[in-house]
């Protein structure tokens, strides 16, 4: 991994959930450069969309085929890994996780299913992605990561994975570091309900999960000049992101 002022662009994407056809579109869209670009995955690749397993392994193609194609554990990755990891937690919490997964809200249900289809070598291929996928990358003025960190703990190694992974609230309200930290997890609706397009919060937050899983487009941010790239979209031209008042 090279420093961060070796790149001409850094580009982060937010959560696809399995819509496959906005991925391949805006990949096309970025014309990715492997002498001069970064590009980070935030997670949750999976569930809610019609074509989990196909976006699982396309982002997997892309990291296997571009050395400087990094992506992240979401915590929908992370509801897959424990599902199948069945011997490391208890049976309770088996259990719970059982229900929530593949509740249809959260897609886990439809996600099954597919791998179930799938070819038994292609399966555990996909699983040991998963599970060696990394919780954040830190280049020093950036740190990506899934959903975020808790605020109250000031050295990423005190953070937990369950912080990288499901934090929410406490970061988007207390977060009050140098560091900009770029995140997927939380759509930008979640805090203004007609916001279409990825968000700089005041504090040094940088929304890209642009409400893919609920009807929006898929976004592209290049964190190097808050520039963003959507699906769905006539045009391949880069666009000024908003910032919040």
């Amino acid at each position: 991994m090279r420093e961060q002022n070796d790149y001409k662009r850094i580009i982060s994407i937010g959560d696809i959930h399995g819509h496959y056809d906005k991925a391949k579109e805006l990949w096309e869209k970025i014309r990715f450069n492997d002498d001069e670009d970064l590009l980070i995955f935030h997670g949750d690749y999976i569930d809610r969309g019609a074509e989990s397993v196909r976006t699982l392994q396309f982002v997997k193609s892309l990291v296997e085929g571009h050395e400087n194609i990094i992506a992240l554990k979401g915590n929908h990755e992370d509801f897959m890994q424990s599902f199948f990891d069945i011997y490391s937690i208890e049976d309770a919490d088996w259990w719970n996780l059982y229900d929530l997964w593949l509740d249809p809200r959260n897609g886990g249900n439809v996600t099954l299913k597919q791998l179930c289809k799938i070819d038994r070598r292609e399966f555990y291929r996909l699983l040991r992605f998963v599970q060696n996928l990394p919780l954040y990358l830190d280049l020093g003025d950036y740190l990506f990561v899934h959903a975020g960190v808790h605020p109250r703990k000031e050295n990423l190694a005190d953070q937990t994975e369950h912080d990288f992974l499901w934090i929410r609230d406490k970061f988007l309200k207390y977060y009050r570091g140098k560091q900009t930290i770029v995140v997927g997890h939380t759509p930008v609706q979640y805090l203004y309900r007609k916001c279409t397009v990825p968000m700089m919060l005041s504090n040094n937050i940088l929304l890209t999960d642009t409400g893919t899983a609920f009807g929006g487009e898929l976004s592209a941010v290049n964190v190097r000049d808050l520039t963003y790239l959507q699906s769905g979209s006539t045009t391949d031209k880069w666009k000024e992101i908003d910032s919040e008042e």
